[in-house]
């Protein structure tokens, strides 16, 4: 069999597993990426295995629809990043303690789990401590109704925050692992020139007169500039769609049935890294405490600052739930930690099933809280 067969096969093979464990999560009250990872889990543990070649333009398309995810993510988050002044409070709460509590976890773990050095290695899993999954959490307001309301406004919001926070870590830390890290930190400037002139209103007037067709092809070239730039120049191309979202805004949600197809294919490869027979006793400890201080530090952090802003406790406490849903960004984080060296597979595989886990408690802690204001 040719390889382009092999490459084909296992395509549909891998969109329409991840389609039904994706189904199936989704059934269970989970978001699909949950079953998605739970999907590459499985095929990891069968063994499952393809040709390099195959395997490297699977990966390849993975990629592409992880840039187009991101590019439509950015452009979900902009509208957020633009009005953060009620969620100031709350979300900083929801950023320092879950960070600094990372931090300390970090320099327990760097021990074990550093390979690229201690110091990039607190600074990254600190600032993925701190991470909400911004398009899950969307998505479960939408799902809930409450995207018009001032408590999923205010997750929104805040989520834009922590997550703008990370990214800034993140693009640090990447920056920090080449020799030169000035000159990359120089050379992202003419990038963000680039995009802040996207973001002027004569781009918005020019795809308004484009067929829908030239749009989503303006589109996918906009994203995949965006992330040639910031891989060029040392960062990851994940940072340059995300930042190409943010600049056009709601324009590139055109481009988002193209990622959407794809993007299953990149969470799938995500749970196959897992590599479940490398989990001992003692990384199975490592995980439990990495739960146990992400859900502390994210629910605690977040439930301080909205009641420092003078936030009731009911609200509050929808606020911390809300906060401490992970799921696909924490994800996205994670993979580039590891593609980066940051992370060691050990430490990947803990905070993977740290992300599933708090991203599978979000919904039913969320509707104990609401069926509480039901029956009150």
């Amino acid at each position: 069999m040719s390889e382009l067969a092999i490459l084909l096969a296992a395509l549909a093979v891998l969109l329409g597993l991840a389609r039904v464990f994706g189904a199936v999560a989704a059934k269970l009250g989970q978001p699909a990426v949950v079953g998605e990872i739970a999907c590459g889990l499985v095929i990891g543990a069968a063994g499952w295995r393809v040709p390099s070649h195959v395997g490297a333009t699977l990966d390849a398309l993975a990629q592409f629809g992880l840039i187009l995810f991101l590019f439509g993510a950015g452009a979900g988050l902009a509208p957020s990043v633009r009005s953060v002044k009620a969620a100031l409070v709350p979300a900083l709460g929801a950023t320092v303690l879950p960070f600094a509590l990372g931090a300390a976890l970090a320099l327990w773990l760097a021990q074990r789990h550093a390979p690229a050095g201690h110091a990039v290695f607190v600074l990254f899993v600190a600032a993925a401590m701190a991470v909400t999954a911004f398009p899950v959490l969307a998505r479960i307001l939408a799902e809930r109704g409450m995207l018009g309301d001032a408590d999923g406004r205010r997750a929104l919001s805040a989520a834009a925050i922590t997550d703008a926070l990370a990214w800034t870590v993140l693009a640090f830390v990447a920056g920090s692992l080449r020799g030169s890290r000035v000159w990359t930190l120089a050379l992202i400037v003419p990038v963000l020139v680039g995009l802040y002139w996207l973001s002027k209103p004569w781009f918005g007037a020019l795809v308004s007169r484009l067929s829908r067709p030239a749009t989503i092809t303006l589109m996918i070239a906009v994203a995949c500039l965006g992330a040639a730039a910031t891989d060029a120049i040392g960062l990851h191309a994940a940072l340059g769609a995300f930042l190409a979202g943010v600049a056009v805004g709601p324009s590139a949600a055109i481009a988002e049935p193209v990622g959407s197809v794809l993007v299953p294919l990149f969470f799938v490869l995500i749970g196959r890294k897992v590599e479940l027979g490398g989990i001992t006793p003692l990384l199975a400890a490592e995980t439990a405490v990495i739960i146990a201080i992400a859900v502390l530090g994210k629910s605690g952090g977040a439930y301080l600052g909205a009641r420092a802003a003078g936030e009731p406790r009911r609200a509050a406490a929808v606020f911390a739930t809300l906060m401490n849903t992970r799921g696909v960004t924490e994800l996205v984080f994670l993979s580039i930690g590891l593609d980066l060296g940051v992370i060691d597979s050990g430490c990947y595989a803990a905070m993977v099933v740290m992300a599933l886990v708090t991203t599978a408690m979000t919904g039913p802690l969320l509707n104990r809280l609401l069926l509480r204001d039901k029956v009150r």
